[in-house]
């Protein structure tokens, strides 16, 4: 076991290498760790309603196990570290290693059922032996990931997804790759850093932030000299190594951010139309009296869309759009009869001193006299 590992693994009892001398007389004759070699099988194979258990860091155990467990002095949540005695670890001389939690108590005896990419971090074929040791890590308080494709990046709401994810697993441990499935999609994500710990912790019940390298492909997009306009050499391109380790988070959050203003833009907007004076005289709709239509603003801007639109009004390119103020109401426009029709005339007739309003009443139903 290496110098990080004792470190961070406390045995079944949680009390390291020693035992205190007031709990010496408890225990003394008890056995405190779990340990059992089993053969290792995947998941798929139990068969049954467990395939989901396939994303996840648990495990299928035997009955016995649980009923050796339960006369032992354990820590709660029960966790267990798995190891491959016939393999070794990024050439240090290490065994491979992983931590996991206990789904079930219901598999075989002499069997443990484990999810694949469990299976390919401790390079087991089905059937082979699996030392299954059980331990007590530190609770976490970060963790950094780093997906191994930059089809993560698609994903709208990340932080939803992993929390989803990340409730199928009781432990993480350092370079291991899990897989997660999304939408029928399988993503895979290697751990790079954990803390409080740096080789494993637990993330069972505890307040865990997460951080994100840059995904396994991605390319830093091209950033261009404002001034210049062309791309710098030193700003060309920023490899997966030089890249700040934050800034893919925070292209995340910017794009969740985006998604929130674009559906915010999308709810409803009261009085969010246009106004137009109701007082104008058919003698004064001409082409250039439109602009009324479109009334000065609250800044004192005046001769807006409106005004443009009745001047190309003649043209015959037909109507343009027309864009009001924040706050006109546009009723349409005043009716301009043409030289020489009926409409024109009687207009031409009407006495522009006669008051408005004149005329005579009808009663329906005379009052008698009495």
């Amino acid at each position: 076991m290496s110098p990080d590992e004792s470190s961070d693994e406390f045995g079944g009892g949680g009390y390291g290498g020693f035992v205190p001398v007031q709990q010496f007389q408890r225990y003394a004759g008890r056995r405190r760790q779990f340990t059992r070699f089993y053969s290792a099988y995947p998941i798929v194979a139990y068969g049954g309603n467990k395939a989901d258990a396939n994303y996840g860091g648990k495990i299928l155990m035997p009955p016995s196990a649980l009923d050796e467990l339960s006369q032992l002095e354990v820590v709660y949540p029960l966790l267990f570290k798995l190891q491959n005695d016939d393999a070794e670890g990024d050439g240090t001389g290490t065994k491979r290693r992983t931590h996991c939690g206990v789904l079930e108590f219901v598999a075989e005896e002499g069997r443990v059922y484990l999810p694949q990419w469990m299976m390919e971090t401790l390079q087991l074929l089905p059937g082979a032996a699996v030392e299954v040791i059980n331990v007590a890590l530190l609770h976490g308080s970060l963790v950094k990931l780093q997906p191994q494709s930059t089809d993560f990046l698609d994903i709208s709401d990340h932080r939803a997804v992993l929390e989803n994810a990340l409730r199928k697993f009781s432990a993480l441990t350092v370079g291991d790759v899990i897989a997660m499935d999304y939408n029928n999609r399988e993503y895979k994500i290697a751990i790079l850093e954990t803390q409080p710990s740096p080789s494993a912790i637990n993330i069972v019940e505890t307040d865990l932030s997460v951080d994100f390298a840059a995904p396994v492909g991605y390319v830093e997009p091209t950033q261009r000299n404002e001034s210049a306009g062309v791309a710098s050499g030193s700003e060309a391109q920023l490899s997966d190594a030089s890249r700040p380790a934050s800034s893919i988070a925070k292209d995340i959050r910017s794009k969740e951010v985006a998604a929130k203003d674009e559906a915010a833009s999308l709810r409803f907007q009261a009085f969010r139309g246009t106004g137009a004076r109701l007082g104008t005289s058919a003698a004064d709709a001409t082409p250039s009296s439109l602009r009324s239509y479109a009334a000065t603003d609250t800044n004192g801007d005046s001769e807006r869309a409106a005004g443009s639109f009745a001047a190309d009004g003649a043209s015959s390119q037909g109507p343009v759009p027309l864009d009001l103020p924040i706050g006109t109401l546009f009723f349409g426009y005043d009716l301009v009869p043409p030289a020489g029709s009926e409409l024109d005339s009687a207009d031409a007739g009407d006495d522009p001193q006669k008051a408005p309003f004149q005329g005579e009443g009808r009663v329906l139903r005379q009052r008698r006299k009495r």
